[in-house]
């Protein structure tokens, strides 16, 4: 496909932008949502199912690794178009094993697999949003941006949550149904990467790193040189840290929430099913998404003081809506329109405060000519925020129970808090920037 030159439709670039990160977030999804609810189903217990997660997860952590091969070696449009490609037919075969109900390992290696064509993905759709829009439109699009990459993961839990259990409602044993559903996945997939082929620009600077011309001695040069000028970044300790702690509280609080919704009454949960877990995530939810995604991009891009204003309060939108959850464990409450409106809170503050901390990741990106490698170790770090908290969640959580569990989770956002705190007064006297080389 590399050798040959699209022509490709020409749509805006809300078009491409909102389909590119809505497929990026699909394999997200996969791992830390569908996977857990269908292991669930099959009745692992918490503390396998969030390890098998957490290292699933591990590519994304890793993938700073090879992010400068993909800088150097082809245009990302190539990258984007032959992973999404290959992540169709693993769908595939997740679905054809999860008929078999094989062992946890199974599942955890082909997520892994999965991780990795995702992960290499990411580089390259990311390395292709920075060089086929301009800064101005970069922060203009970054909450659709945002907002299309969650809205991926809520039809995960919306939609295809609801028909996994519709299906076991009519019958299907919970095998057989998440065959369906991780098949219908890969077929969604094999068409989208089609529509990219055919929608995706050509943007002039999308050309392999100079550093390829050397050939491997080029790449070698190009890798070091990437993480050399990554940290030697100004304040590049503290940059770490907030990548680390921004999420801290928020992390442990999603690898557990949607396992406490579903489990059963006696054993703290809310004992919901699928259809109604899916339903409120898919309704409510989607509408709260929306508007906190959106208005999180449109604030910082309109607002004459950006980020450094912005980033404490996106901060509280992101941690403040997990108290809800220690009043639902608490008092175990059922009553939809509750639990409707808890949801509601707490998806427009993910989504507005998320918004934040992919803005800082852009800011500490922009600017030098490994921008894409970057953000892409910018992206490892954040993987990296999610992966050690998932280790122990599920562990931990079966330990101190769901309540005690969700009060950790509200004492884990002071670290993130503080960095916050941090990162704001650091851009807001411009130190945030690369060291003189």
């Amino acid at each position: 496909m590399s050798g040959v030159k699209a022509h490709p439709i020409a749509v805006p670039a809300i078009v491409w932008v909102a389909a590119l990160y809505f497929v990026q977030g699909l394999p997200n999804a996969v791992v830390d949502l569908l996977a857990p609810v269908a292991l669930k189903d099959l009745n692992y217990g918490n503390a396998v199912i969030t390890f098998v997660a957490a290292w699933a997860y591990l590519p994304w952590v890793l993938k700073a690794l090879w992010s400068p091969l993909v800088d150097a070696v082809g245009r990302k449009r190539h990258w984007v178009v032959l992973m999404q490609l290959a992540m169709a037919l693993l769908y595939f075969l997740l679905g054809i094993l999860f008929a078999c109900v094989v062992p946890a390992t199974v599942i955890a290696i082909l997520l892994f697999l999965l991780a990795v064509l995702s992960a290499t993905h990411d580089i390259a759709a990311d390395g292709f949003y920075l060089l086929a829009l301009e800064d101005r439109d970069q922060k203009f699009y970054s909450g659709f941006r945002n907002l299309f990459f969650r809205l991926s993961q809520v039809f995960a839990r919306g939609g295809i949550i609801v028909f996994a259990g519709t299906l076991m409602g009519a019958g299907l044993a919970a095998g057989t149904a998440w065959r369906y559903i991780f098949c219908g996945i890969g077929a969604t997939a094999f068409v989208l990467s089609i529509l990219h082929y055919r929608i995706l620009p050509f943007p002039p600077k999308d050309l392999p790193a100079v550093a390829n011309r050397s050939g491997g001695n080029g790449i070698l040069k190009n890798f070091v040189e990437t993480w050399k000028t990554f940290f030697q970044k100004k304040s590049i300790v503290g940059i770490v840290l907030f990548l680390l702690l921004f999420r801290l509280g928020e992390v442990q609080l999603g690898a557990v929430s949607p396992l406490f919704m579903k489990d059963s009454l006696e054993s703290g949960g809310l004992a919901l099913d699928n259809v109604a877990l899916g339903g409120l995530y898919g309704t409510i939810g989607v509408i709260a998404l929306l508007l906190g995604g959106v208005l999180g991009g449109i604030a910082v891009a309109k607002s004459s003081r950006g980020l450094s204003f912005w980033l404490l309060p996106m901060a509280l939108a992101l941690n403040l809506p997990d108290f809800i959850y220690i009043a639902l464990a608490h008092w175990q409450i059922q009553d939809y329109n509750v639990l409707a409106a808890g949801i509601a809170i707490e998806q427009f503050g993910y989504g507005f405060g998320f918004t934040g901390y992919m803005l800082y990741m852009l800011k500490i990106s922009a600017g030098t000519r490994h921008a894409v490698a970057h953000y892409a170790i910018c992206s490892a770090f954040m993987a990296l925020s999610a992966f050690l908290p998932k280790i122990w969640s599920g562990a931990l959580q079966e330990f101190l129970g769901y309540e005690l569990y969700f009060y950790w989770a509200i004492l884990c956002t002071i670290p993130g808090f503080a960095v916050a705190v941090w990162a704001a007064k650091n851009l807001k006297t411009e130190k945030v920037v690369l060291a003189e080389l």
